[in-house]
C-alpha cells in the first residue's frame, strides 16, 4: 500500500491497526505520521498513561491540561516515582507530582479518567490532590495508594470516595515499621474512617487489593466482616484477616470468619491469598462449591486444600518459590495434572543443583500440556541452558507467552542470542522475556571481598522480545529491547542501560534481506552455509592462483635480470 492510499484509510480501521500493534513506540510512530492520524490514534496511545518521574510526570500532566483534545482520552493514569532516593529526595518528588496531579484534575481535561494509582513509596504530600480527582473526575471508579511511615489523618479526602468498584493499597516497608495495628482497632478514627468507605460508601465493590511483603504481617481482620455482593476480584498480601492463634481455642466448633467472607461472595473469580492470611487446613473446611476460582494465588497448602475447585482454575501463580530440596518436581505436577483447565502458570524454584532442572521442565511439560502463558524462575543455581531449554519446551504445543528468569548457565549464550535461539526453535510463541539473574559472585570468583572494588558489576540483564513470522508461519523478525542493571560499590547507586533492535530471522539468501554488490559477497563470505563454504573454497583457489601466477611471473622476471646482469659483464 503506497502512501497516498494510506493516508485514505478510515479511521476506524486505523484504529485496529493501532490496537494491534504490540510496541508503544510503533504507535506513536504512527500517530506521528501527520495531523489526522494524530487526532484518530491518539485515542489508543493515551488511554492508559503510565509516568515512571517526577520529570515526565509534570512534563506530560502540564501537556495534558493543555491539550484538552488528548486528555479527554486518558482513561488510566499511574504515577510512580523514579529511581530510589534518600527521604528528602522523595519528599520534594511526592509534592511536585501531587501538585501536578491536582492541578490537572482541577482544569477537567480528565473527564474520561477511570483508573488512578499512586505507586510513591509514601501518600501524596498535597491531601488535597484526592479532592481534585474525586470532585472533577467524575468517571473516577477505581482508586490505588500507597502507605509508607505517614498515614492519612482523620480528615484526609482519600476516605470521602463513595461508589468505587475498586480499591488497592501496596503497604511498602515503612508501614509495617510503624503501623501494625492501623487497620484492627476498630475504635481508632483513622480505622473506621477506612473500613466505612470500603464497607458502606462502596457496596458495589468489585475489586480489592491490600498487598505488601513483610515477616510480620499487618492486623485486617475487620474484613473478614465486611459483605460486597459484586466482588469479583480479591488480592491479599502479608495480612492477618483471619482468627489469631488463641482466637480458635475459644470456638472450637465455629466456623472461622475468613471462610464465611469467601462462602458469602460466590460471584469471586480471582483470589490472591499468603501464608499469613489463612492456614491451608482452615482453608480446606470451605463448603465444596460455594465459590468458583478462576484465578487462585497462593502458597502450594493452600492450593491442595481446596481440591473441588481444581476443575474450575484456569490460572494459578505460586507466590513463595518452591525449594526442590523440600518439594519434588513430580509433587508439584501431580497437583498441576489435577488443573484440567489451566491455560496460565507462573512459578517458581530455588534450586538445590543445578541437575534438578531438567526433570522439572520435563514433569511440567507432562502435568500442563494446554498451557499458553507461562511464567517460570529458577534461581540460587545455574539452571538451564537456553539451547536446550528451547528444544525441551517445543512440548508446550500451546504456548504463546513464556517469561524466563534464570542464573545464567556458565558459558551460556547472550541474551540476544538465546532469545533468537528461542524464536528460531519455537516460532508459535509471540511474546517472550527473559532475565539473567545476578550470580553468588559478581565477578565469578569465590571471594566476597572482591564486590568492594570500585568497579561496576551487573545485577540484573533483562530483555523483552517480540517475534514476527510471515504467512507461512517462519520466524521473519525479532524486536527487542535489553534493560541492564549496574550496582556500584560503596553506596554508590546504580545505572541503567537499555538497547532497542531489530533482527532479521530470515536465511542470508531469502528475498528481501539478499544483499547486492560488495557487502552481498562478504556476507555470503561469511555465511555459515553450503554456499557460503563453496563460496570461500572459490576464494581460496582464486588466491592460490593468483599467487602461482605471481610467483611465477617473479621467477621469470628475475631469470631476465640475471640474463641481463651477465650480458653486460661479458661485454
Amino acid at each position: 500500500m503506497n502512501v497516498l492510499s494510506l493516508a485514505a484509510v478510515p479511521g476506524d480501521l486505523l484504529l485496529e491497526i493501532a490496537a494491534n500493534l504490540d510496541c508503544r513506540a510503533d504507535v506513536y510512530s504512527l500517530c506521528m505520521t501527520n495531523n489526522r492520524f494524530f487526532a484518530t490514534v491518539s485515542s489508543v496511545l493515551y488511554t492508559s498513561v503510565t509516568l515512571n518521574s517526577v520529570e515526565q510526570c509534570s512534563a506530560t500532566l502540564n501537556m495534558l491540561r493543555k491539550r484538552p483534545d488528548i486528555a479527554r482520552h486518558v482513561r488510566e493514569l499511574i504515577v510512580k516515582p523514579g529511581q530510589p532516593s534518600s527521604s528528602d529526595n522523595q519528599f520534594n518528588d511526592s509534592e511536585k507530582a501531587s501538585s501536578a496531579v491536582r492541578d490537572v484534575a482541577m482544569s477537567r481535561v480528565l473527564d474520561a479518567l477511570v483508573k488512578f494509582t499512586w505507586d510513591f513509596d509514601d501518600l501524596p504530600v498535597y491531601d488535597d490532590m484526592w479532592f481534585a480527582l474525586r470532585v472533577c473526575c467524575g468517571q473516577l471508579r477505581y482508586v490505588g495508594t500507597s502507605l509508607g511511615t505517614r498515614v492519612p489523618n482523620l480528615h484526609s479526602h482519600l476516605f470521602d470516595f463513595v461508589d468505587l468498584q475498586g480499591f488497592s493499597l501496596c503497604l511498602k516497608r515503612a508501614f509495617f515499621e510503624s503501623h501494625l495495628d492501623i487497620f484492627s482497632d476498630e475504635q481508632r478514627p483513622t480505622s473506621k474512617r477506612f473500613w466505612n468507605m470500603l464497607m458502606n460508601k462502596c457496596p458495589n465493590l468489585q475489586e480489592l487489593v491490600i498487598d505488601g511483603v513483610s515477616p510480620f504481617p499487618v492486623d485486617a481482620r475487620p474484613l473478614s466482616y465486611a459483605r460486597w455482593p459484586n466482588l469479583r476480584r480479591l488480592v491479599l498480601g502479608d495480612v492477618a484477616v483471619d482468627w489469631l492463634p488463641g482466637d480458635a481455642l475459644t470456638a472450637p466448633d465455629a466456623k472461622s470468619p475468613f471462610i464465611e467472607f469467601l462462602e458469602a461472595h460466590p460471584n469471586l473469580q480471582s483470589l490472591g491469598l499468603s501464608r499469613s492470611n489463612i492456614s491451608h487446613a482452615r482453608l480446606a473446611t470451605m463448603a465444596p462449591d460455594t465459590v468458583k476460582l478462576r484465578s487462585f494465588t497462593g502458597t502450594l497448602e493452600q492450593l491442595q486444600s481446596i481440591p473441588h475447585m481444581h476443575k474450575y482454575l484456569d490460572s494459578v501463580a505460586f507466590r513463595e518459590p518452591m525449594r526442590t530440596r523440600d518439594v519434588t518436581a513430580l509433587a508439584v505436577a501431580g497437583l498441576l495434572q489435577k488443573l484440567t483447565s489451566l491455560t496460565k502458570l507462573k512459578i517458581s524454584f530455588m534450586l538445590h543443583s543445578m541437575y534438578d532442572s531438567g526433570n522439572l521442565l520435563r514433569s511440567l511439560i507432562a502435568s500442563c500440556p494446554n498451557l499458553t502463558h507461562l511464567e517460570l524462575a529458577c534461581g540460587h543455581k545455574p539452571s538451564f541452558q537456553l539451547e536446550l531449554f528451547a528444544k525441551t519446551i517445543r512440548g508446550f504445543s500451546k504456548l504463546r507467552v513464556l517469561h524466563l528468569t534464570v542464573v545464567k548457565y556458565p558459558g551460556d549464550e547472550s541474551l540476544v542470542a538465546g532469545a533468537t535461539r528461542i524464536a528460531m526453535t519455537n516460532p508459535r510463541i509471540q511474546h517472550f522475556s527473559l532475565a539473567f539473574l545476578p550470580p553468588a559472585s559478581p565477578f565469578g570468583f569465590p571471594f566476597p571481598v572482591l564486590t568492594f572494588l570500585p568497579l561496576p558489576y551487573r545485577s540484573r540483564d533483562s530483555g523483552s522480545f517480540t517475534l514476527t513470522c510471515d504467512k507461512h508461519g517462519l520466524p521473519q523478525t525479532l524486536r527487542g529491547f535489553e534493560r541492564r542493571r549496574l550496582l556500584w560499590p560503596f553506596g554508590l547507586g546504580q545505572t541503567y542501560q537499555t538497547k532497542r533492535y531489530i533482527n532479521d530471522l530470515r536465511p542470508a539468501g531469502s528475498p528481501g534481506r539478499r544483499r547486492t554488490g560488495l557487502k552481498g559477497v562478504l556476507e555470503l563470505l561469511t555465511e555459515s552455509s553450503a554456499a557460503g563454504e563453496e563460496m570461500r573454497m572459490m576464494v581460496f583457489c582464486a588466491l592460490m592462483v593468483f599467487l602461482a601466477v605471481w610467483g611465477c611471473c617473479a621467477t621469470n622476471r628475475g631469470r631476465s635480470e640475471d640474463q641481463m646482469h651477465l650480458l653486460t659483464m661479458s661485454r
